[in-house]
């Protein structure tokens, strides 16, 4: 074995899209920010590739499997990018990709975009409403058949953190769009066996006690 690297372990570099040969056909289409841009943004080059790509495939309005795999790289670089989510949005449903799939790309980006699943903080704001909007969009589409997979998800995150404001706001949505509502009051005695003075905890077992259809 070779000194100097692990078993298993492999350094992965990302190919630019100019050496792909799946893209050779395919002209990027640059940024217009006009003659005399007052303050331009410096971009990585990544990203400028990225996007450039992506606005070629928009613009023609490919639908490919190569435009839905270029979507996903282009929301890992921007996730607040609504353009980007909505074409992703035309392309699983042009080429009827399996939903099941997309939510865990979702989840994937959740886990992944710093920790205790920042994405859905605050600070990031416009990349959480777009990425919620877009799980939202796919659950839905799933229906029922949801239901498990969104509450699970919202109990990852309320293990991490048991007052996540949007992660309530999410678990309510998904109880009065795809069900669930029967395990909800055990779900809620749990949290308040762990803190009794779980201000959410107690909310969510109110709106369960008010809303609930049974």
């Amino acid at each position: 074995m070779e000194s100097g690297s692990s078993e298993g372990e492999e350094v992965q570099q990302r190919v630019p899209l100019r050496e792909r040969v799946e893209w050779s056909d395919v002209t990027p289409v640059p940024q217009n920010d006009g003659p005399n841009p007052v303050v331009p943004i410096q971009y990585t080059e990544e990203f400028s590739e990225v996007m450039d790509y992506f606005r070629a495939v928009y613009l023609t309005d490919e639908r490919s499997p190569r435009a839905l795999a270029l979507t996903a790289e282009a929301v890992q670089f921007n996730s607040g990018n609504y353009t980007v989510w909505h074409f992703r949005r035309l392309l699983l449903e042009s080429l009827k990709v399996d939903l099941n799939d997309e939510l865990e790309f979702v989840e994937r980006m959740a886990a992944g975009n710093s920790k205790n699943y920042q994405m859905w903080c605050d600070a990031l704001l416009c990349s959480f409403f777009h990425t919620l909007h877009h799980r939202r969009w796919v659950a839905e589409k799933l229906g029922p058949e949801a239901r498990n997979n969104e509450l699970e998800f919202t109990k990852k995150i309320l293990s991490v953190d048991a007052k996540h404001y949007h992660a309530w706001s999410h678990r309510q949505w998904a109880l009065q769009t795809l069900g669930g509502w029967e395990d909800e009051p055990n779900y809620c005695t749990e949290l308040l066996k762990e803190d009794i003075f779980n201000n959410s905890a107690w909310n969510q077992r109110y709106f369960v006690i008010t809303r609930s259809p049974f």
